[in-house]
């Protein structure tokens, strides 16, 4: 059984279209492997440990680090899991290290990869099926909630319609998103 437990909430603050202050999310995935989804940035490092001993977790345990793009601020705490497998997409050119994915994978049973390209062009998110709904860590593909609710693409990206046909994939597969950024909410299928 695929449990999720939110080790950090995200945050991004911005002054206009100006991002003042941006750290990501990081998602457990507990299943028969341990599974970090991003590391937040290094100023969160405190909080990412707190989050990982409230879930009993050391993190010599975790088995897989998921990097939904290789952003600073959604990868500062790496170093804390030399022993886990270290996972971003091929487009992301990972350095040594990290392992390049560059197909859809499934990492454990109910947990895959699906590339979800917009923000970046390796942006990458993970879906799990856990006994309550099915879960997507959506990294900076849909940063906070605010970009699902405006329909907005991230202010960051390559390509704002793939973009936003990254967030109606993400959509179509979850019923709760966990943004780059912020606290998970329920996703709007219907788009």
């Amino acid at each position: 059984m695929n449990r999720i437990v939110p080790a950090v909430a995200g945050l991004l603050i911005r002054d206009g279209k100006r991002i003042v202050e941006a750290h990501s999310s990081a998602t457990l995935i507990l299943s028969d492997r341990i599974v970090l989804v991003d590391t937040s940035s290094i100023e969160r490092r405190s909080m990412l440990l707190d989050g990982l001993e409230r879930a009993g977790v050391r993190p010599s345990q975790v088995d897989v680090v998921v990097l939904t793009h290789l952003h600073h601020d959604h990868m500062g705490n790496l170093d804390l899991f030399p022993g886990a497998r270290r996972l971003a997409r091929v487009e992301e050119r990972p350095g040594r290290g990290i392992e390049p994915v560059s197909d859809d994978i499934e990492l454990a049973p109910g947990v895959s990869l699906m590339h979800t390209p917009g923000h970046t062009r390796g942006s990458m998110s993970v879906v799990v099926r856990a006994p309550d709904a099915v879960y997507v860590m959506a990294g900076d593909a849909i940063p906070t909630r605010d970009n699902h609710e405006r329909w907005l693409p991230p202010g960051i990206n390559i390509d704002p319609e793939l973009a936003l046909s990254s967030m109606e994939r993400i959509c179509r597969a979850g019923d709760m998103i966990v943004p780059g950024h912020g606290q998970p909410f329920p996703s709007r299928r219907e788009r």
